[in-house]
């Protein structure tokens, strides 16, 4: 498959989480469009999962969604910073929890076709409960939910966040995969 040429950019906005900028591109069959593009720094999302089996879910009020959303603790990453420093920087500033065990289990672009924001995902293990500290302007509620009432809440639609349901499905997937006899 061959790419897109891009022929001009244009720079529309730059902001403290993300940029926008118009691309002119000609595609591999000689179409010339435009291509609206958000670029973002980036992301870590983590399924923080204690001693007793309970992933540590979050509440918080989401202004483009209008209510509060049902999530992980997740966060940007700063320019230039390692996603795993920044999974573990998001889980204490958002759940008061370091990690024993912090371990990438994938990663999702949320929406390729017009924004390049890539959301490393992990899986956080041996919590060491602490205190919360989130940003200013965020007012969080954690709350340690069974594995099974998570699960629940994204079979019913009430984990509706992108991120948070991917997780969750793939550290489910990675889990049933982990308790399954080995096959030869």
């Amino acid at each position: 498959m061959r790419h897109e040429t891009v022929l001009s950019t244009r720079r529309v906005y730059d902001g403290r989480v993300i940029n926008l900028r118009v691309d002119r591109v000609r595609t591999p069959t000689g179409i010339e469009t435009r291509r609206e593009i958000v670029e973002h720094h980036g992301a870590v999302a983590i399924v923080p999962i204690d001693d007793e089996g309970r992933v540590w879910l979050i509440r918080q009020y989401r202004h483009a969604a209008g209510r509060v959303m049902i999530e992980i603790p997740a966060g940007t990453l700063e320019p230039g910073e390692d996603p795993l420093a920044g999974a573990a920087r998001e889980l204490a500033e958002e759940t008061g929890c370091t990690a024993v065990r912090l371990e990438r289990i994938g990663g999702i672009y949320t929406s390729p076709g017009f924004c390049t924001e890539y959301i490393h995902l992990f899986v956080a293990n041996g919590l060491i409960h602490g205190a919360a500290h989130p940003e200013d302007d965020e007012q969080i509620w954690v709350e340690p939910t069974s594995w099974d009432e998570a699960m629940r809440r994204v079979r019913m639609g009430e984990i509706e966040d992108a991120k948070s349901v991917s997780a969750l499905l793939l550290y489910a997937s990675i889990l049933a995969k982990a308790s399954k006899p080995s096959q030869g």
